[in-house]
């Protein structure tokens, strides 16, 4: 944990300045405030901290927002396609969703859920002291060429990582563009599309 003594120091200056005339504290007093706002903010942080580990543990972590997977982008430049690989470990292909819309978001999303004996209460049961693993919903969103649609994504599940792969181009616009007689293409639309991982 680090607090910056920028700001510990700004707000020592801020509570010693008020409407009463001022004067110079002496080095000790001034000292002695400074230390007492870092106790005051550790203590906020470690009683922050503490909150926040008995919620993981108790599997009610009071953040909502989703897990973000961490990936990897594969761009060859020979290559008609672009795939990214997701590492999605304990998720069943079950629960993992891709969706698209035609305005080029691509969401892959899941959830990893905690396993029974992890949140039964029985003292009976083996206990865990060390619990690292994280659990909850997964999802991240990339931004892919617009116009894509279900049939021209590939999506594959493998030892908990996730291959997923897209032209370079969207198919649909490639044809309106070859074609001469196209004066409409394909617009935008805010309704997703889901796949399952193969």
């Amino acid at each position: 944990m680090t607090v910056k003594v920028s700001s510990l120091t700004s707000a020592v200056n801020r509570h010693m300045s008020d409407d009463r005339p001022q004067r110079i504290p002496r080095p000790e007093e001034y000292q002695r405030r400074l230390e007492r706002e870092f106790a005051r903010r550790y203590v906020v942080m470690v009683q922050a901290n503490r909150r926040r580990t008995l919620a993981v543990q108790n599997g009610t972590s009071a953040s909502t927002a989703p897990l973000i997977p961490r990936m990897e982008i594969c761009d060859a430049p020979d290559s008609p396609t672009i795939t990214a690989l997701f590492e999605l470990p304990g998720i069943r292909k079950e629960e993992i969703g891709v969706h698209i819309t035609l305005a080029g978001k691509l969401t892959i999303s899941g959830e990893r859920r905690r396993p029974p004996l992890l949140t039964n209460e029985n003292p009976e049961l083996p206990r865990y002291t060390v619990r690292e693993l994280k659990y909850g919903r997964y999802e991240r969103t990339l931004q892919v060429p617009e116009g894509l649609e279900v049939k021209d994504i590939t999506a594959n599940l493998t030892d908990g990582m996730l291959s997923v792969s897209w032209p370079r181009q969207s198919p649909s616009r490639t044809q309106a563009s070859q074609s001469s007689g196209a004066s409409t293409s394909a617009q935008p639309s805010n309704q997703s599309r889901y796949i399952n991982a193969a």
